[in-house]
């Protein structure tokens, strides 16, 4: 086993030497689609796209005020965890976070710390809290990316139509 290890360690190395970044790059705007394809897709590299979707109403809409407003009754599904970690390894142990259904409100509540409680509080589900349960914000977002779509084809940020699985809604450009 020991053997093993050993050669993935070295296989990191040599990946690292070969074809990836010590760290992530950021990119201050979309690229153009080839290159977007060419220099990050075809190599399978990892990016950051700064002001990629800087235009988007949700930026300067999307207040605790507004969200309140237009959302807060709403019951959505929130996960906790202890720590911040979810579908991660924790020790010898793989852990998901607790799923609680709660008002949009009472997450602004503990988000803004007018109420405290334990754990770390989160809207994330895997296929879409907002299309699933907060569709009343997808006016504030656009569906289409077209840049991205040049690159790989049709890709939608919010689907016309729920995934099945998280992996249909990774295979359909989801995430």
């Amino acid at each position: 086993m020991e053997s093993v290890k050993k050669r993935l360690a070295e296989f990191s190395v040599e990946a690292h030497d070969l074809y990836l970044n010590r760290s992530v790059p950021y990119l201050e705007e979309p690229p153009d689609p080839l290159h977007f394809y060419r220099d990050w897709i075809g190599p399978n590299k990892p990016c950051i796209i700064r002001n990629a979707f800087s235009h988007w109403p949700a930026l300067s809409r999307w207040t605790p005020d507004y969200l309140r407003e237009k959302v807060g009754s709403k019951v959505i599904s929130v996960a906790v965890t202890p720590n911040g970690y979810a579908d991660a390894v924790n020790g010898d142990r793989f852990v998901m976070p607790e799923e609680r259904r709660m008002s949009f409100s009472s997450v602004l509540d503990i988000i803004e710390g007018k109420v405290q409680k334990q754990g770390v509080f989160y809207v994330q589900k895997q296929c879409s809290n907002l299309l699933d349960e907060l569709p009343e914000l997808t006016d504030d977002v656009e569906p289409h990316v077209s840049w991205m779509s040049n690159a790989l084809g049709e890709f939608n940020l919010i689907p016309d139509q729920l995934p099945v699985s998280p992996v249909d809604y990774i295979y359909r450009g989801g995430k």
